[in-house]
């Protein structure tokens, strides 16, 4: 579905580009995180075959301050460090240049985003599903007589064709028009998202990126503004002191 949703999503932002409205952005950028997080490779590859790559980020960190949903925060953050999970050998030279500001926006709002939490100012209607602590069932397959056919997914490929003919990405996104989908599963779904600490990814992305390539990242911490070094510093003692035994989740 990666090049189908990239060419939907990418002709929504040409249009909405210059929209002093930024919704429409936003909640693009939150399904660009989703698939940077899903496989920066291919995600990045999609993005340079259609030669938007730099202007994509570049928006996209632009459009940070003024994000206020938690989720499409959370998505900005993993999306956009996920880059680094990558070689920089193998990163387009336009995203290699932007590694410093690709930091200093994912830890400067990971930490606003701890900020908001510690001071409940996280918007309910947008966290994490919790699991059903009942719910251990795994899913053991189809059996031999089952129809194969996903329904959801011919339901999310139909709201897909919508979208592409013109409808609203935030409609989409909300999952209207996915009139194949079981409303019962609303209730239970969760993803494994849900479980991901924004702090925790900011820590082990950067920690894995320097251990990988100490030379490259030598010069990147090097360019990289003051108060960013500090913030990481502050990010790494916060996430090990919770890694200590009896140091909370």
């Amino acid at each position: 579905y990666l090049p189908t949703i990239n060419d939907v999503v990418l002709a929504k932002l040409g249009q909405q580009v210059n929209a002093e409205t930024p919704m429409t952005r936003h909640s693009i950028f939150q399904v660009l995180g989703s698939a940077l997080y899903y496989n920066p490779q291919l995600e990045l590859a999609e993005l340079e075959k259609r030669g938007c790559t730099q202007q994509v980020m570049t928006q996209w960190m632009k459009d940070v301050d003024s994000m206020e949903k938690w989720l499409t925060k959370k998505m900005t953050v993993l999306g956009l460090l996920s880059v680094l999970r990558l070689p920089a050998s193998s990163l387009p030279q336009s995203v290699v240049s932007m590694i410093p500001n690709i930091i200093s926006t994912a830890v400067s709002l990971s930490i606003k985003m701890k900020e908001e939490l510690q001071a409940g100012h996280k918007d309910d209607d947008d966290g994490a599903i919790e699991a059903d602590a009942d719910d251990d069932d795994d899913w053991g397959g189809y059996d031999e007589d089952q129809d194969v056919t996903n329904p959801d997914d011919e339901a999310y490929m139909t709201a897909l064709n919508k979208l592409s003919q013109g409808g609203d990405i935030a409609d989409f996104l909300l999952g209207d028009g996915w009139d194949g989908l079981d409303e019962d599963d609303d209730e239970d779904f969760h993803s494994p998202l849900d479980n991901v600490d924004e702090m925790h990814f900011v820590n082990d992305i950067l920690k894995e990126a320097y251990k990988r390539e100490p030379d490259v990242y030598q010069q990147i911490q090097g360019a990289l503004p003051p108060e960013t070094v500090a913030s990481c510093q502050q990010i790494f003692a916060s996430v090990d002191a919770q890694r200590q035994p009896g140091g909370g989740n």
